[in-house]
């Protein structure tokens, strides 16, 4: 800015190249992501090796879970019914994934932490009932025909029809078709229209018989049957079949055969689609049950990239430290992990006592109503308790009533499904029942939202399935299951990943002590609402290097007592003065008077540690409906709650 021809002031615009996590992913879809190394063949062998950690070093497991089946004990696999592939779910690492989206975004990472949930698992589910493979079904329809008529047909044997056209305006998309075989691509359901126009010689002395057949001389369906001429000539016959199961390789043909070898019979062809002519098509094929090669990608739940990030972020309380040097590698941990990694410093010293120092309670930062929970995932379990109670299963929530200068509410919610588990009606199977109460057939969930599962081995439970050929049965007696707790029948030192203890609805030990807002969000909030929980404004003499190295972990000591700092405001242009809140860190406040701890297996009493260290059986009410339990008013004793 030039002012009277010879004075200069000179503004300057510094542009910062700071990282954005969120603007780096974008809009990108879990389903953009280039997954095609973890692509695999859909058999019993790729099944096995998942249970065994084996697939990809564990990164895919197969779970187990009704997506639509409707299981209950009387259509329960069986020997002669058994499982086929496809009814098997993908369940992909979620810190596997975590990472290729970071990797795609350009970001590395450090984070003990996401080494640690290696058994957490994201369910590979977005509506379909079958696995998506890396061929599409509907891209293997075909229909073929006769461009001209075949006359002086005379086989009194069943024999293939042959010279079908595949050329327009007839088409084979996926190159199926040998111009006499139609070959399954996979192991699927196919429905087959068939064309047939035609003259026999005689019009009483010989029938037409034809059919589908698999492989020259395996029945699958009939086509006409012994019909003489009178009854056949010049008429259109069209006849759709019922799905017919073909595996990987069967090679399907339409047959004729005449009843008197003294008799001919010819077949029309008009070159078009449609009746009038001779040909068949391939109207449907449903998703592969076994053969084809996964897409993992491709079954990835409908879901943007930057939305599971969060959804991990909300779950497990995360903070994203980016390196100083390097904007785009991270440092990843949960906040409690984060914070007692901060260094300790003295800033007694530093404080300027001329400037005022305001320590306040905590009310400006505290909220009327805190809550933590998922999303209602819509499945039978999800449902009855959102109909019935209000509220999303696994729900934890904070009220401070009481408190006059409090005001608002503040939800922290994920956009993750709780995977609850239940029993298949009328068994002892513990699964993940994802289907919709409706009287209709199809029970499937069209727009299911995402679920995270921790993968809880192989329980006792005898499980038929195809083996690799499907020609013959596989039995194993242990099934994949998958819950909300690190181990199916959880007790009081396992985790959690619902927020809030809730009872569940299959046989446990003893509720989880460790659910997510205990575990990873309760630290954090308790030095927000605790009686002791303070903050501190003050104004202090820091250099250049104590800002530019300073971590929002750090501990400050200033005269007797520790705080962390929630904000710094300064001048970067001079050395001035720096003004800085800070919180009380108060450390690990005790949750309740008597913490669960473990059970009695022989009388089924919750063991809990009271504020002395000791253990006791007697508790409180408060403390033992705090975390799910049953409390009993004439021993005041704990116990864990079955009925629901």
């Amino acid at each position: 800015y030039v002012q009277k021809g010879k004075y200069a002031d000179v503004e300057i615009a510094v542009f910062g190249e700071t990282a954005n996590l969120s603007r780096d992913i974008g809009d990108a879809m879990l389903t953009d992501l280039n997954l095609s190394a973890y692509d695999h063949d859909l058999n019993a062998t790729k099944l096995e090796d998942s249970w065994a950690g084996n697939l990809f070093d564990s990164v895919i497991r197969y779970g187990l879970p009704d997506k639509g089946q409707n299981w209950t004990s009387s259509n329960l696999w069986s020997t002669s019914n058994p499982l086929e592939h496809g009814d098997f779910t993908p369940y992909f690492q979620a810190s596997k994934l975590f990472e290729e989206i970071l990797t795609a975004a350009g970001y590395t990472y450090d984070s003990t932490f996401l080494g640690r949930m290696s058994d957490v698992y994201l369910a590979l589910y977005n509506g379909n009932l079958a696995i998506k493979g890396n061929r599409n079904p509907q891209a293997q329809t075909a229909f073929v025909g006769y461009s001209a008529d075949v006359t002086g047909l005379s086989s009194t044997t069943f024999v293939n029809l042959t010279g079908f056209s595949e050329s327009s305006p007839f088409y084979d998309t996926d190159s199926n078709f040998n111009g006499t075989t139609y070959t399954a691509p996979f192991r699927a359901y196919y429905t087959f229209r068939v064309y047939v126009h035609g003259v026999i010689d005689h019009l009483t002395n010989t029938t037409l018989t034809m059919r589908l057949a698999k492989g020259g001389s395996t029945f699958l369906a009939t086509i006409i049957d012994n019909l003489t001429g009178a009854f056949f000539n010049e008429e259109s016959f069209v006849v759709l079949t019922d799905p017919i199961l073909l595996n990987q390789g069967d090679a399907v043909s339409l047959q004729y055969a005449l009843s008197n070898s003294g008799h001919t019979v010819d077949f029309t062809g008009t070159n078009q689609l449609g009746s009038g002519g001779t040909g068949f098509e391939i109207v449907e094929v449903s998703g592969a049950t076994s053969g084809q090669t996964v897409d993992v990608a491709g079954n990835m739940p409908q879901m943007k990239q930057i939305d599971f990030v969060s959804g991990l972020q909300k779950m497990f309380n995360l903070v994203f430290i980016p390196d100083r040097n390097n904007p785009k590698h991270l440092e990843i941990e949960p906040f409690n992990d984060y914070m007692s990694l901060g260094d300790q410093k003295d800033w007694t010293n530093k404080i300027d006592l001329s400037k005022d120092i305001t320590i306040a309670p905590t009310t400006d930062l505290q909220a009327r109503q805190y809550e933590w929970t998922h999303s209602n995932g819509k499945d039978l379990i999800n449902e009855v308790v959102f109909k019935n109670a209000s509220r999303v299963y696994g729900r934890y929530r904070v009220d401070d009533p009481e408190n006059d200068f409090a005001s608002g509410n503040k939800e922290i919610k994920s956009p993750f499904a709780p995977h609850v588990v239940s029993y298949i009606p009328g068994t002892q199977y513990a699964v993940h029942r994802m289907l919709i109460d409706t009287d209709q057939d199809d029970k499937t969930i069209k727009d299911p939202l995402p679920r995270l599962a921790f993968w809880n081995d192989q329980q006792t439970g005898t499980i038929y399935y195809q083996n690799n050929d499907n020609d013959d049965t596989t039995t194993d007696t242990e099934y994949p299951a998958f819950s909300q707790f690190s181990d199916l029948e959880a007790s009081v030192s396992d985790e959690d990943l619902g927020f809030g203890a809730e009872r569940p609805f299959h046989i446990v030990e003893a509720n989880p002590l460790n659910t997510l807002y205990y575990t990873y969000w309760r630290p954090f909030v308790n030095e927000l609402y605790s009686s002791d929980a303070r903050k501190l404004t003050a104004f202090f003499r820091l250099t250049r290097s104590e800002l530019a190295t300073f971590e929002f972990s750090d501990k400050i000591y200033i005269k007797d007592t520790y705080w962390r700092i929630l904000s710094v405001s300064y001048d970067a242009t001079s050395e001035d003065l720096v003004k800085v809140e800070l919180l009380k860190v108060l450390g690990d406040i005790r949750d309740c008077q008597f913490i669960p701890f473990g059970i009695d297996k022989a009388d089924g009493k919750i063991q809990f540690t009271n504020p002395q260290g000791s253990t006791v059986v007697q508790v409180t009410r408060v403390c033992c409906e705090r975390y799910g339990y049953f409390y009993d008013n004439a021993s005041s004793n704990c116990f864990q709650p079955f009925e629901q």
